[in-house]
């Protein structure tokens, strides 16, 4: 009979041996070297060839049985059952890996797996004494065992295992996942039990290749499109729907703007369940029109503005909701900002829109406006404003420039009694756009990809000023932020500058934000040390503003901690803000850290703060920002006073 040896039918059987082996080939290829998960295929595919390989050799030895010895026979029998079931248990072990969160859990969960395949080894293995599954008559030949079911009670074991863990765990897996792992085992026992009725149809790799296929098929095609941690489609997929739209609608936007924070407060655990859940709403209020841009970025596609600002009030709704679950963990809400443009028929220029889009949520961060943003004229007018900035600061970024300027503000000691040393302050002005406001320079900067340039041409014109006022001006703090401070040549850029201006590494400060820390602790920490034992100090600056790990402050090569601003209010609105404040810095000082205030304004707030033993003060109760020369003769005022 055609593709069949004697009675037995092997067709199904050739087509697994092909099939398994050409996904072996797909994933070493692919990511198999890369991705854990992609492992679990290759295993699966790789027991499902050989399995499906040996059972043709065993059919074959079995209708010409005379012809071998029983050693043999014996012999690729006991390799096809002992491969056998590797299939279904790898594809069970990977389900229990994306479907499980708590490590510990995993671990009691696939020991338990491991052990219920090693029974079925070890009975394989001693099948060899006992023919409990099969044994080799000298007349008959091939005879079933008093086991001969067990490899089908097995196989219906790990659909149940299989379909039981994803049903348990609902609620912590993608949908579309699982889907994929509830169909599984069906597919899988309608071949074990077409073989169960019809014993000469050999259909055991089948069984297995067919709904390997079908999970490793279904899963690479959402690794492409779809994000596994959330469910949502990727940006591709938004490129693409944006690109061949016929239909007019609104793309809309959600920025969570605090991720980085939140990430390095919760456990891996945590986190899959935050990015799954947040895939969940998006998916609840725009269905099959929900998708994610990056960690932090969210995106779907509705009909309307009115239909998407009804539903941002809801998906902020259910966000706010997942944020006090959140709080119950970590003390922080999720701050987000969203922003929606109308999108014709015509339009197709995915790019251009989500460059308004990025306008809009920039303003709204800045703002503080937390309602959904909607493109209107004035956002098309905000575009032009940033690009023409840019255009300037790409211009004026130059040590000789006179628009692109450094201002600085005088600081006071409590103890010497005068202005020691100034902050640092960049200043874009007399462009044609007049002033340019810090905040908004700056953001373009960033978004442009100039801070780090905008943070070095700073740095050599306050070389500059130092060196040429090196008999009034001892030190200069400024800002590094974390692009200049992540460059692989931040040391030798700044031990360099500091030598061609012929000036000392102690006359320079450089403050930064403990927000730096949150991805690049170990590289910054490095620059840090490195800028440190050659004399440079440093300051934390703003503390008071958010998320604080006391460890970076206290391991860090950090001289003197800046409180924000906001801690001098809070001491205005009641005794807890000045018993905070005055706490905090007895803390810092008992360690050995001088404390610099800035923000302070006026006479009530220079009173508390000198009550709580700061050792520096900065504000406009003492010096707004000034230009170069004006701070100079400041300082020399201040100098001439003492003396008197």
């Amino acid at each position: 009979m055609e593709f069949g040896l004697s009675d037995y039918y092997v067709i199904g059987e050739l087509i697994t041996c092909w099939g398994s082996f050409l996904i072996c080939v797909n994933t070493i290829l692919s990511y198999v070297l890369y991705d854990r998960s992609q492992r679990f295929f290759l295993y699966a595919a790789l027991s499902t060839f050989f399995a499906s390989m040996f059972n043709m050799i065993s059919v074959y030895n079995i209708t010409h049985f005379t012809e071998h010895s029983h050693f043999a026979l014996t012999l690729v029998t006991t390799l096809y059952f002992f491969s056998l079931l590797i299939c279904p248990f790898f594809m069970t072990t990977y389900v229990c890996d994306i479907a499980i969160q708590s490590p510990k859990a995993k671990k009691i969960f696939c020991s338990i797996i491991g052990t219920f395949q090693t029974a079925f080894l070890l009975i394989v293995l001693l099948n060899w004494k006992t023919g409990w599954i099969f044994y080799y008559d000298d007349v008959i030949g091939y005879v079933r065992g008093p086991l001969k079911n067990l490899t089908y009670l097995y196989s219906a074991g790990y659909g149940l295992i299989i379909l039981s863990t994803v049903i348990v765990q609902f609620k912590k897996i993608a949908r579309r996942i699982f889907i994929v792992f509830a169909l599984y085992p069906f597919i899988s026992l309608y071949f074990v039990a077409i073989q169960f009725l019809f014993p000469k149809v050999i259909l055991t790799g089948v069984a297995s290749f067919t709904s390997l296929l079908f999970a490793y098929l279904t899963i690479q095609s959402y690794m492409m499109e779809i994000n596994l941690k959330t469910g949502l489609m990727t940006e591709t997929r938004l490129r693409k729907r944006i690109a061949t739209h016929r239909h007019a609608g609104v793309l809309y936007v959600i920025n969570i703007d605090n991720i980085n924070v939140i990430q390095s407060s919760l456990d891996v655990a945590e986190l899959n369940q935050m990015y799954l859940q947040l895939g969940q709403i998006m998916m609840t209020h725009f269905p099959r029109n929900a998708y994610i841009l990056s960690l932090n970025r969210l995106a779907a596609i509705g009909k309307s503005v009115q239909e998407v600002q009804l539903k941002t009030d809801l998906v902020l709704e259910d966000i706010k909701k997942l944020s006090s679950d959140i709080n119950s963990i970590i003390p922080i809400r999720i701050e987000s900002y969203s922003a929606a443009i109308e999108v014709s028929k015509d339009d197709n220029d995915y790019d251009a829109m989500m460059d308004l889009i990025n306008n809009m949520l920039v303003r709204a961060k800045t703002s503080q406006l937390k309602a959904l943003q909607v493109c209107d004229e004035s956002v098309f007018a905000d575009r032009e404003r940033k690009r023409c900035i840019y255009r300037i600061l790409k211009r004026e970024l130059t040590l000789e420039s006179d628009q692109f300027q450094v201002w600085f503000q005088p600081i006071y000691s409590i103890e010497g009694k005068q202005f020691e040393y100034m902050e640092a302050l960049s200043r874009l002005r007399g462009t044609e756009l007049g002033d340019i406001p810090p905040q908004e320079f700056v953001q373009v900067a960033e978004s442009r990809g100039l801070i780090e340039m905008l943070g070095f041409v700073a740095f050599e014109k306050v070389c500059k000023f130092i060196s040429d006022n090196r008999d009034t001006v001892k030190a200069v703090s400024i800002n590094f932020s974390v692009y200049q401070m992540m460059n692989p040549k931040v040391v030798e850029n700044v031990l360099s500058t500091i030598e061609r201006f012929s000036l000392s590494p102690s006359n320079i400060v450089m403050e930064i934000t403990e927000s730096i820390f949150i991805d690049n602790y170990e590289l910054v920490m490095k620059h840090m040390l490195e800028l440190a034992n050659a004399g440079v100090k440093f300051y934390l600056d703003d503390f008071g503003t958010g998320y604080s790990n006391l460890t970076n402050v206290i391991s860090l090569p950090f001289s003197t901690i800046k409180m924000d601003r906001s801690l001098v209010l809070a001491m205005e609105e009641g005794q807890k803000g000045v018993s905070l404040f005055f706490d905090l810095v007895s803390t810092f000082k008992g360690v050995g850290f001088k404390i610099l205030v800035e923000g302070v304004e006026t006479n009530n707030q220079n009173y508390l703060v000198e009550r709580a033993g700061v050792d520096y003060i900065q504000g406009f109760l003492y010096s707004r920002p000034l230009p170069p020369h004006e701070c100079v003769e400041l300082l020399r005022r201040s100098t001439q006073q003492i003396k008197m």
